[in-house]
């Protein structure tokens, strides 16, 4: 019984990174099993084993970049997180980088969420702006009416943890900090000393999800094998014991 709940409890989350596999920086989830014995019946010299789902982690691997072609789509080549600010103040993390400037010039993601600057602040282009880019470094960089060199607005923050598959998933591809993943270390991309040091921000591209179908179909028929295995083991085991029942009366 407790092997077959958690052999349903693997196939829903394989069947969770099957149906993301076109998510924009959709990290896959890996189950992660245990062995259990029960005491249970011990009095008569029996003990009963099981399995269980020790955790299901987020794998937060690299995703293949795709290339959107437009500036501010945004994807993170190596570690960290994009830091962002919901209306109300709350600040989660993602590697979806789909953003764009809202009808104030604030740079949002899909939900309306704000980008943060390395000051934690929101970024917000000059009503004058005619041109924009983004650097590697997170850098970006305007050019305004009447300027003939582009001038540095700000820099997009990076978040990086000790424990990223700490971090509480909330949907929308997005994250909030827990105990398990401890603080956030905000730094930018390609600062050395930090955890996105070796990071680089692409700006024109998009990350892919990282779950990888083939691989996921093949996990999805081997749990469900092995659950038809475990369902007829049961079947089989109650069948003998009716037979066994039924012979002593």
């Amino acid at each position: 019984s407790s092997s077959m709940k958690s052999i349903q409890t693997a196939i829903d989350a394989i069947s969770h990174n099957i149906a993301n596999v076109n998510t924009t920086a959709f990290k896959e989830n890996k189950p992660q099993f245990t062995s259990v014995v029960s005491k249970l019946g011990s009095a008569a010299g029996h003990s009963y084993s099981g399995t269980a789902i020790a955790s299901i982690n987020a794998d937060f691997g690299q995703g293949n970049l795709r290339q959107s072609n437009l500036v501010t789509d945004l994807a993170i080549n190596g570690k960290g997180f994009f830091t962002l600010q919901s209306t109300t103040g709350d600040v989660v993390y993602t590697r979806a980088g789909h953003f764009s400037f809202d009808g104030e010039n604030s740079l949002v993601d899909a939900n309306g969420n704000y980008v943060l600057s390395t000051g934690g602040s929101r970024i917000v282009a000059p009503i004058t702006t005619e041109t924009l880019e983004i650097t590697s470094a997170g850098e970006v960089r305007i050019l305004t009416e009447g300027d003939t060199v582009p001038q540095t607005l700000t820099q997009i923050q990076l978040a990086s943890f000790v424990n990223p598959q700490g971090l509480e998933s909330i949907g929308n591809s997005q994250y909030r900090e827990s105990l398990n993943s401890g603080s956030p270390q905000f730094s930018a991309a390609e600062e050395s000393g930090t955890g996105t040091a070796g990071s680089q921000m692409i700006s024109g591209a998009l990350e892919a999800s990282n779950a990888d179908l083939s691989t996921n179909m093949v996990d999805l028929i081997a749990y469900q094998r092995s659950y038809q295995s475990i369902s007829r083991a049961t079947q089989t085991a109650n069948e003998i014991l009716e037979t066994t029942l039924a012979l002593g009366r």
